[in-house]
């Protein structure tokens, strides 16, 4: 009987391990619960979220930015050469601003959320296995049904980051790509910086609930 004990917990703790592994082997399954948790979490929350942004952003910040490679993405939209060239301190900035812009883009979006059905198709892989595409179709009020495809990179300890949303057709990344390297090659990084920092704080104003605003309305 002393000798199963111990046998029957390795037995529990690898059958743990092998879910917690699952749950991360299709992109698709975590997205779903993903989408199921933070769907639930707007529509209780629903004034309060057109209220307070940084409520909004902390949803944001919970929910979706730890499914992003952020730094993945941030190489992809500089490029080889400007990543390169640019300081770690540089990299950092805007990686910080960079998903900055994307709180304050996304956070604005959550109120628009009416419980609008969202379905997953099944998980496309590269043949290497590496990257994966998942696409959901948002089905809204009026209209037509919208087309989101995730694209994912495989991390090392097994799960899937998305590196990329591509909006009927159009890339984030690439189209983040074109607007920085064109006003890069013009201004110059450092200043690109600062006007992106500029962007943010604008975007965070314009968000802010205060009595002086009320009243210049």
């Amino acid at each position: 009987m002393k000798n199963i004990m111990p046998k029957a917990l390795i037995t529990l703790t690898l059958l743990v391990l092998s879910f917690k592994s699952m749950a991360f082997a299709d992109p698709k399954l975590h997205l779903e619960e993903v989408t199921k948790k933070i769907s639930q979490e707007i529509m209780q929350n629903k004034e309060k979220i057109k209220t307070d942004a940084e409520y909004a952003k902390g949803l944001i910040k919970t929910y979706l930015l730890p499914e992003v490679d952020s730094e993945y993405m941030a190489k992809r939209i500089l490029g080889k050469t400007y990543w390169m060239e640019a300081t770690e301190e540089q990299r950092k900035k805007f990686i910080d601003e960079f998903i900055g812009l994307l709180l304050n883009s996304y956070a604005k979006g959550l109120a628009n959320y009416d419980g609008q059905p969202i379905t997953y198709d099944d998980t496309q892989y590269s043949r290497s296995g590496n990257l994966a595409n998942v696409r959901s179709t948002i089905i809204p009020n009026e209209g037509e049904p919208i087309l989101i495809d995730y694209r994912l990179k495989v991390q090392p300890d097994e799960s899937w980051l998305v590196t990329d949303v591509i909006i009927e057709g159009v890339s984030m990344a690439k189209s983040y790509a074109t607007q920085y390297r064109e006003q890069i090659a013009k201004i110059g990084l450092e200043e690109t910086l600062k006007r992106l920092e500029a962007e943010n704080e604008r975007a965070k104003n314009a968000t802010e609930i205060s009595d002086l605003k009320e009243q210049q309305t």
